[in-house]
């Protein structure tokens, strides 16, 4: 009967694939493809699986809930064919579950022997591999009442607090055990190295930091028509494996010259199609010499897979998959797994859990081994709790280095290299690249090593954020202070007891430390003059003068978090003549003329508003970087004029004028901020002169006036990569001015930056324009044509309340990979959903609708 079920199944999804109606689109025949194929494979096992009423059930769930999906009056009340194609998904998660518990016990128990030891692991094996079919099987009929009972929209945006495990977040390995969050990642590896379209050898790449893909048991590939092709491979691997086992074994292998080991390996390959594994792979020259000299491109479809933590090792060769980490849920899913097997974590458990499994930072093998610590102590909310406030009881598993989860900005990271020197650059002559370039280098390749993540990127590329992972961290602050590189004082001193007694003499063999801000006020304390970098992280509560006194040779002073209030004793900061870096709160807007003491001052960051700089500003000619929420006016010195050829960021100015002299002092800034905010605006602040601002690549202008102004055609440099506007500063008719800029790349346009209601674009401008954000606008009419944005990747709408759609030719633009819309506009949202269902039914689907909550 379970045979009859399942073939029944692939009937009723054979005529749905024959079907050319509206509800049968390219993501829904791509879904009832996957169901189909699985179907297919489940049928070839059914006959060596002995208990098949649960997959009897599994089919007529399936097919019962498919034909009521695609029914007319289901799609008809539900309105958008999104939800279905998402639910079939689901289904076929559900049904590869069922295919994995199947395969994994007819390939376990084929080869047994008819012992009592192996009879009583095969009924354990069926045993298993029931429980989790009829599991499936209650999933699937829970599913069922509830889309038959309340709308699609409801099941599909409401799922519950704790998902039970499906085949989207688990691989069934031999022995049953189940790797969680690798199914997407396994299906993708697989389809890479059983394609039969390709014959010559290939090398599939899998990369990813330590620990991300830690598996237990092996995995079973099985999928669409390739489950063959997989065997082959495996039967043609494991008799290459056993000769080349033998030929170890003879005893003078180790005197044979490794020219003549190549050749043996050679012979033994060639001819055949075979899948070699090369695992953790830290050098590209044995990539090299595999692929060039040891092993033969039979033109059979012969693969070569290695896993490696390396970019440059994997980029060398074709195609390479990127590991993801886990998300929240698939982590929490791992962990109960692991702690509690198939029962439910109990209520009291759950939030202290969480949180720990959320230290875990989504790297499977972090959570393995926590979730084992777990399992062996009592589980009691108690004891939990005192380990998620503890991280010393975790070892070195889950250490909480400083700071925790702390996004740096790449910008800001650079700044702080750039203050110590750490990079080695050395100015080519034929080498326009600058000292900033090269540190943007370098951080990429750090992340190219999977030691650094990327959380954002800006739209050209480059890396805007990123963070460690903890267990990178944990690394990074033991080698760190075991080396006396760099100390973190709350880890080594955990209290405040300890920091008071011991602080004085750590501190004399450590030039860099990251402390919290009261360590800097203790009394009666003689730091080391040696202390060279200062991270301070601040604390909640009061917050005393700092104190840096005795920290004579500072070079870097940093504050943390831009909201804290706490601020330095100025009269000693501006004694440190070393200082190159500084970003901290002041006691008052208005900085001293003493400021001019620190020459080599490179970077200025102050964390408040309405700072009022001193003329001797401009006798600093180490500046780098000038920042602070905002400036008030500044002033040139009278006299003779100093140049600040080194200042390559000013913002936020404001009241800006940009007279020829201030141009002339100024001549390489790259990124300027000004914020005008008098009532009155005019040529008193000579904004034609930006032009002349040759290097300039970001720029943001903010106006706070009633008065409408109107800028000059030529008023942009053509060097211009950012421009963001805030205010109303042009018209929509006008933006002429703003789409003939050869090299502008993003465009944001903020708070009514352009009135009017009506905006026709034409040929010819935007030609490299790649981000366009219009955020809060009166704007109506938009007529446009792909060909306006060429080169258009995002489109992001928000608060544009009388814009009703947005023009289909825009999903046409080549490049476009993202529209972002807010809630707030219904029909404009509904609109971009249009378009992309549009491109599905084409068979096109690059193009993702984000929707931004409000």
């Amino acid at each position: 009967m379970a045979y009859e079920a399942v073939e029944s199944l692939q009937q009723t999804l054979d005529i749905i694939l024959q079907r050319h109606d509206h509800p049968t689109t390219r993501p829904v025949k791509k879904r009832i493809i996957s169901i189909r194929d699985k179907a297919v494979v489940l049928m070839i096992y059914l006959n060596h699986f002995p208990e098949t009423e649960a997959v009897r059930e599994v089919a007529n769930i399936t097919q019962d809930i498919i034909q009521y999906l695609l029914s007319p009056q289901n799609l008809s009340h539900c309105g958008s064919i999104e939800p279905t194609v998402r639910l079939l998904g689901k289904l076929a998660e559900e049904i590869d579950s069922t295919v994995g518990c199947v395969v994994d016990y007819c390939k376990t128990n084929s080869d047994s022997v008819s012992d009592s030891s192996s009879s009583r692991s095969e009924v354990e094996d069926l045993t298993a591999a029931t429980e989790l079919i009829v599991r499936i099987s209650n999933r699937l009929r829970r599913l069922a009442v509830k889309i038959k009972s309340t709308a699609i929209e409801l099941v599909d945006a409401d799922p519950p607090s704790v998902s039970p495990l499906t085949s989207k977040d688990v691989v069934v390995g031999s022995n049953n055990h189940l790797v969680v969050g690798l199914y997407e990642d396994m299906q993708q590896i697989m389809d890479r190295l059983v394609r039969d379209d390709i014959l010559k050898i290939q090398v599939i790449s899998i990369v990813g930091m330590g620990g991300i893909a830690e598996l237990e048991g092996k995995l079973d590939l099985v999928g669409r028509d390739s489950l063959k092709a997989i065997e082959e491979m495996e039967l043609e691997f494991n008799r290459i494996l056993s000769e080349r086992i033998y030929l170890l074994k003879r005893e003078d292998v180790w005197s044979t010259p490794p020219r003549v080991l190549l050749q043996e390996i050679f012979k033994i390959l060639w001819g055949r199609r075979y899948l070699i594994v090369m695992d953790n792979v830290w050098s590209l020259v044995v990539v090299l010499i595999c692929t060039g000299r040891l092993l033969p491109d039979n033109h059979n479809g012969s693969r070569i897979m290695l896993t490696t933590r390396l970019m440059n090792v994997a980029a060398h060769k074709d195609l390479i998959h990127m590991m993801r980490f886990l998300d929240d849920e698939q982590s929490w899913r791992l962990f109960q797994h692991k702690v509690f097997g198939d029962q439910d974590c109990p209520l009291e458990l759950q939030n202290v859990g969480k949180k720990i499994v959320k230290g875990c930072g989504g790297l499977p093998l972090l959570i393995v081994n926590v979730a084992r610590l777990l399992s062996v102590i009592p589980r009691t909310p108690k004891l939990w709790q005192q380990i998620e406030a503890n991280d010393e009881q975790l070892g070195t598993i889950l250490s909480l280095s400083f700071p925790q989860d702390y996004e740096i900005r790449a910008s800001e990271l650079i700044k702080l290299w750039l203050a110590e020197d750490f990079l080695e650059y050395r100015k080519r002559q034929k080498d326009s690249e600058t000292v900033e370039e090269a540190a943007e280098k370098s951080l990429e390749d750090l992340v190219k090593q999977s030691l650094v993540l990327v959380t954002s990127r800006e739209i050209d590329g480059k890396i805007k954020s990123c963070r460690l992972h903890k267990m990178v961290r944990d690394f990074c602050v033991r080698q760190a202070g075991q080396e006396k590189f760099l100390l973190s004082v709350t880890d080594y001193l955990p209290t405040p007891i300890l920091r008071r007694h011991f602080l004085p003499q750590v501190l004399q063999n450590h030039h860099r430390v990251s402390v919290s801000w009261s360590d800097l006020h203790l009394k009666h304390t003689k730091h080391d003059s040696h202390t060279t970098f200062i991270i301070c992280i601040p604390q909640r509560g009061y917050r005393p003068k700092g104190s840096v006194e005795n920290f004579t040779s500072l070079k870097v002073l940093h504050v943390l978090r831009k909201n804290d209030h706490s601020y330095w004793e100025l009269g000693q900061v501006f004694g440190l003549i070393d200082l190159t870096y500084l970003a901290s709160n002041i006691p008052d807007s208005i900085v001293p003329p003493a400021i001019s003491k620190l020459q080599n001052l490179q970077t200025l960051i102050i964390y408040r508003f309405e700072v009022c700089l001193p003329v001797e500003i401009w006798s600093m000619r180490q500046l780098r970087h000038l920042i602070a929420f905002s400036f008030c006016p500044l002033l040139l010195p009278e006299g003779v004029t100093l140049f600040l050829e080194n200042l390559q960021t000013f913002s936020m100015a404001t009241n800006f004028v940009c007279s020829e002299r201030m141009v002339k002092v100024i001549p390489n800034i790259k990124k300027l901020g000004i914020c005008y905010s008098r009532d009155k605006f005019g040529s008193i602040y000579h904004l034609d002169n930006l032009k002349h601002l040759l290097q300039l690549e970001k720029l943001k202008l903010e106006v706070n006036s009633s008065f409408v102004l109107n800028l000059d055609n030529h008023v942009f440099p053509l060097s211009l990569k950012k421009l963001e506007l805030n205010g109303e500063w042009i018209s929509w008719k006008d933006m002429t001015i703003v789409g003939s800029l050869p090299n502008l790349h993003v465009l944001k346009l903020k708070n009514y930056a352009c009135y009017g209601r009506h905006w026709e674009t034409i040929n010819g401008e935007f030609v490299n324009l790649r981000l366009l954000l219009i955020d809060k606008s009166n704007l109506k009419y938009w007529r446009t044509d792909r060909s306006h944005f060429p080169s258009l990747q995002c489109l992001m709408l928000h608060r544009c309340p009388y814009l009703d759609e947005i023009l289909k030719d825009i999903a046409n633009i080549p490049t476009l990979e993202q529209i972002e819309i807010d809630d707030y506009n219904h029909s404009l949202l509904h609109s971009a959903k249009i378009i992309q269902e549009e491109q599905w039914e084409v068979g096109s689907d690059h193009l993702k609708v984000v929707v931004k909550r409000s």
